[in-house]
């Protein structure tokens, strides 16, 4: 299967979980409000760090030498144990000091943590397993799967009235059917490791972390220092807001999981133009869909945060800066992720500790003096730093360029959606659409999309080639 059409695949899954998720958090928004998902939102970053300190970069580790093609079965095992292990220490110690960590957080949900933690880290474990196996498609696709069943049950249990337990419940269920799922596809091929296998699982992983690390900084370090510092309706708030920017990310994430376990294997044969190739074209449309989300964005901040209810109206005061650093992150993304595959990843922790470093530092202080807003400003600024500091590491071990004339053409279509927004907004007033806020911003949203993506292919003979190269037939 070729990298565009795994990449397609990967965004088109991606692309149907966020939108059983929109959905989903739409609903949940009006039905339980700003506090309640600012609780559960506050749950899932405590999650998300628990977990990652459970993996300890495990998990990339188990990607890469799996995706070599060597000692497969004995990397399983080693991975698995690793897991395990930590999973059940940290729960251990959660329960022990439970007092004490209810005390910390402001909310006794230790048993919701505990049950979250064990599900997300089998899901890290049976997700590695899957790409490092060159099944990205199959992982891909069971993460819309997660994502439906998870709404279907989160909505079914808030109808019956549990409301933060019934968000849990859901969000376990869902986690334990892919997981189930997903080892069917991973076989029974398993190995007890070797001394050898371990050491080389960790070796690579005392860097790797650093990237699972950088990445939930940058989805999670504001959302868990707001928990802290301020009321739970303002963490709902940014909450939703990052979600809706977060979607923008689905193509760059898309694509950095498809090259992964390719570049992995073309390092391993020391291919070095085709890697270069694969980078070149993986930074040219790292930014197809969040260049045009910024533009549209921002000019469509109120009209979007108008579908959550009028308790989430401050969420478009810190949209624009959510945007910019999904932008910049589309590209760090890309940066740190060749840098791994070609078995750097000293040079990955590099760029992951600018951004970790630059993030909590900024967030600690721009919340204590700005709230929300100032979460979203550390967050874009971090984002700007690191993406400007992989680049350069990048290209001291891969030849490549940014391709202005592909992401130039990408700015100018966006500007042109963006024409017509401006112009669309005030025909809409007035009209029944306007009453509808779901509608009118569904309208306005669908037709940005339409006009951008045609606006590119107009533009860009590049664009309309990769298009037909990826279709199922091979061409139009």
């Amino acid at each position: 299967m070729r990298i565009g059409q795994t990449s397609f695949i990967a965004f088109a899954s991606k692309f149907l979980s966020a939108a059983a998720g929109f959905a989903a958090t739409i609903y949940f928004a009006r039905e339980l409000g700003d506090e309640v998902l600012g609780i559960y939102f506050f749950l899932l970053s405590i999650v998300g760090w628990l977990a990652l300190l459970g993996t300890m970069g495990v998990g990339s580790a188990i990607t890469k030498r799996m995706s070599e093609g060597q000692n497969v079965a004995e990397y399983k095992g080693a991975g698995g144990v690793v897991i395990l292990g930590f999973g059940i220490l940290i729960s251990l110690l959660l329960l022990l000091f439970r007092p004490c960590v209810a005390n910390i957080l402001g909310v006794d949900i230790v048993e919701y943590v505990v049950v979250l933690l064990l599900v997300g880290l089998l899901g890290t474990y049976v997700d590695s397993m899957l790409q490092g196996d060159h099944l990205v498609h199959v992982y891909a696709m069971l993460k819309p799967v997660r994502r439906i069943i998870r709404t279907a049950l989160q909505i079914g249990a808030v109808l019956l009235g549990w409301e933060l337990a019934g968000l849990v419940f859901g969000y376990a269920v869902g986690g334990i059917v892919v997981v189930a799922i997903g080892l069917v596809y991973v076989g029974g091929n398993y190995a007890l490791p070797g001394r050898e296998h371990v050491d080389s699982v960790f070796e690579y992983a005392r860097y790797a972390w650093m990237g699972n690390l950088e990445g939930k900084t940058f989805n999670q370090a504001d959302i868990l220092l707001l928990g802290f510092l301020v009321p739970a309706g303002a963490v709902g708030v940014y909450g939703v807001t990052w979600n809706i920017a977060a979607f923008l990310i689905l193509f760059s994430t898309a694509i950095s999981s498809a090259i992964f376990p390719e570049i992995s294997k073309l390092s391993e044969n020391d291919e070095t133009e085709s890697i270069s190739s694969i980078v070149r074209d993986s930074i040219a449309y790292a930014g197809l869909f969040a260049i045009p989300g910024l533009v549209g964005g921002v000019l469509l901040a109120e009209e979007i945060l108008a579908v959550y209810g009028s308790a989430f109206d401050a969420g478009s005061q810190i949209l624009g800066f959510l945007l910019l650093s999904v932008v910049f992150y589309s590209y760090q993304k890309q940066f740190v992720n060749t840098l791994g595959a070609i078995d750097r990843p000293d040079e990955a922790f590099k760029i992951n500790l600018v951004l970790i470093v630059s993030n909590v530092i900024l967030n600690v202080v721009l919340i204590t003096l700005y709230g929300i807003t100032g979460a979203a400003i550390a967050t874009a600024a971090s984002t700007v730093i690191s993406a400007s500091w992989g680049f350069v590491l990048l290209r001291r071990h891969v030849e490549t360029a940014i391709p202005v004339g592909e992401v130039g053409r990408q700015v100018i279509a966006a500007f042109g959606m963006g024409a017509l927004l401006i112009g669309l907004q005030p025909l809409l007033e007035g009209t029944l659409i306007s009453q509808y806020p779901l509608a009118h911003a569904g309208t306005l949203v669908t037709m940005g999309a339409m006009t951008y993506f045609l606006l590119l292919l107009g533009l860009s003979g590049d664009f309309r080639a990769v298009v037909r190269n990826n279709l199922p037939d091979g061409g139009l």
